[in-house]
């Protein structure tokens, strides 16, 4: 297995993909750190609460939201990309059996999720330093809690983009098919079923994976805003954050966090059952 994993880095360090999808995360987290917390230095806000909104907070969880996608097209490019090279063939060959394979590389996209992870955490906080300065983080342990969440959740999505690449072995079918889901059929879902009597949004995976931190962040946000008055807040206040931040409105963040691991789980383990059995040229 060992020799598997060093295999697989050096596949992902011998070309340009790694840095070219991990360079946007940068750049849009940097951004939503800065332009987001820029709403946090409104001095009349300020002055209303009595203090400093913890909005980086929040745009770590937004950063996140959007960086995820990066990560599941990088996960997804892992097993198709060898696929439309035909490389699939030389390392079925020399490794012995397939599922090992799959293994390595999901041992060793989990780092690089980690990677990717930390990449937008840090770079998102630092936007948010430049906008509000520290006092734009409120307690430093509600960010390490809500930086914890991002980077578990950058892990799983490149996790979910391996099995679903291993699935579909098709890098145009990997790359449409996650752009597509999360940013348009996801949205259209989700708007379709509000006032349903049972909203399956919070289960549906971009909302499940946006929750694993959206819904640990709003909470953290509001009770540092509110202060005391937090059971006062309007339902409609937690409702519009969550829009814009991601997460549900009363969906707690570990069910977000079980939700999503099941959904990665449903993926590598149906992709280690299909490239088992498929055919390689």
């Amino acid at each position: 297995m060992a020799a598997l994993i060093r295999a697989e880095l050096r596949k992902i360090f011998s070309v340009n993909l790694w840095w070219a999808l991990l360079l946007p995360v940068a750049v849009l987290s940097f951004g939503a750190g800065w332009l987001g917390t820029a709403f946090g230095t409104v001095a009349s806000l300020e002055q209303e609460i009595g203090g400093p909104l913890p909005l980086g907070l929040l745009t770590v969880s937004m950063s996140t939201n959007f960086s995820t996608v990066f990560a599941a097209l990088f996960g997804g490019l892992a097993v198709s990309g060898e696929y439309r090279t035909r490389s699939i063939t030389t390392t079925y060959l020399t490794a012995n059996p397939r599922g090992a394979v799959l293994g390595a590389k999901l041992v060793t996209y989990a780092a690089m999720g980690v990677l990717f992870g930390l990449v937008n955490v840090l770079f998102s906080s630092a936007g948010g330093l430049v906008g509000a300065g520290l006092d734009g983080f409120g307690d430093p342990g509600d960010w390490f809690t809500v930086g914890g969440a991002g980077l578990l959740a950058m892990v799983l999505w490149t996790l979910l983009g391996v099995g679903f690449g291993a699935l579909v072995s098709s890098p145009v079918v990997v790359i449409i098919t996650l752009l597509v889901y999360k940013f348009v059929f996801e949205f259209i879902v989700s708007t379709a079923m509000v006032g349903a009597t049972f909203d399956i949004g919070p289960y549906l995976p971009g909302a499940a994976g946006n929750g694993i931190v959206g819904n640990l962040a709003v909470p953290i946000f509001i009770a540092a805003a509110a202060g005391p008055h937090e059971a006062e807040t309007p339902k409609e206040v937690f409702q519009v954050l969550h829009f814009i931040f991601g997460g549900t409105y009363d969906h707690p963040w570990w069910a977000s966090l079980l939700t999503f691991c099941g959904y990665t789980a449903v993926f590598c383990v149906a992709g280690w059952l299909v490239s088992r059995r498929r055919d390689i040229t």
